[in-house]
């Protein structure tokens, strides 16, 4: 078995998961810069797809596939975009002490923060 190259971040971002001949909305719950685990939607293994967030396009192909989710491997490592910086945002929070992060919170509570 191969091990993973990176730590899997959780995150909850919403997405539209698209293929030649279906689409539907879905929620990335993990990320890493080579792959994500996609919950609400599943396509078939090996399935070619574009996750779509915010007008910015990501294509995948999906390694595997449960009723409900399924996990994605990019072609591409993540670099920039709106997954990427969600992805090192989520990093960033995650290094935070636990004081600190409840204090960031809470001075963002109630407003958008992009």
């Amino acid at each position: 078995m191969q091990a993973r190259g990176r730590e899997r971040i959780a995150v909850e971002i919403a997405v539209t998961v698209t293929t030649v001949l279906d689409s539907q909305p879905g929620t990335v719950m993990d990320l890493t810069e080579n792959g994500a685990l996609i919950a609400g939607a599943s396509m078939a293994q090996g399935t070619q797809i574009v996750i779509d967030i915010e007008g910015y396009s990501v294509f995948g192909r999906v390694m595997w596939a449960e009723v409900d989710r399924m996990g994605v491997r990019f072609p591409f490592a993540l670099s920039e975009g709106p997954l990427h910086e969600a992805l090192e945002m989520a990093r960033a929070a995650k290094s935070m002490p636990p004081l600190q992060r409840q204090a960031a919170a809470a001075r963002n509570f109630g407003r958008r923060t992009y």
